[in-house]
């Protein structure tokens, strides 16, 4: 049977809870990932940013000069306040098809892989997807290799 851990990416890309919106933008289009884990001082999962939830606060760098609400402007916004909790997490051992139908029950397209309360990788459809693709044996090789390094 095969688990999260063959297929995960790792190791995962984190933000501070203290990060600012646009750092986190900046992350996010660097790496080419859609979501981001977020943690505490003590590197404890608390929280999670996806691109969808930038975009809903401000859909562009020029727009981060606007008031987010009485207490910060865009530019200073910590993910704290924006983050989504509780996360849905997975362990490396988590049979693969039992992550999936996570993903489908809770409407995600990816979470945190926690082993011993530490982020240990990240698990998207997306790798799901390139699971089936490789098991038909018709993925161009190239391709495949080139997406299978991204983080999703």
């Amino acid at each position: 049977m095969e688990t999260v851990k063959a297929w995960m990416s790792s190791p995962a890309i984190i933000a501070r809870d203290t990060e600012t919106l646009p750092r986190a933008r900046e992350l996010l289009i660097a790496a080419g990932i859609r979501r981001l884990p977020v943690v505490n001082a003590t590197g404890d999962l608390v929280g999670i940013v996806t691109e969808g939830d930038i975009n809903r606060i401000s859909d562009s760098p020029e727009r981060d000069d606007q008031a987010y609400n009485l207490y910060y402007c865009v530019h200073d916004l910590p993910l704290r306040e924006v983050m989504r909790r509780p996360v849905i997490t997975v362990a490396p051992d988590t049979p693969l098809h039992e992550a999936a139908h996570l993903l489908l029950a809770w409407r995600i397209s990816g979470f945190p892989v926690v082993c011993e309360g530490r982020i240990v990788g990240v698990i998207t459809a997306s790798d799901m997807l390139r699971r089936i693709i490789w098991e038909t044996g018709d993925a161009d090789v190239e391709c495949f290799e080139a997406q299978s390094a991204r983080v999703d």
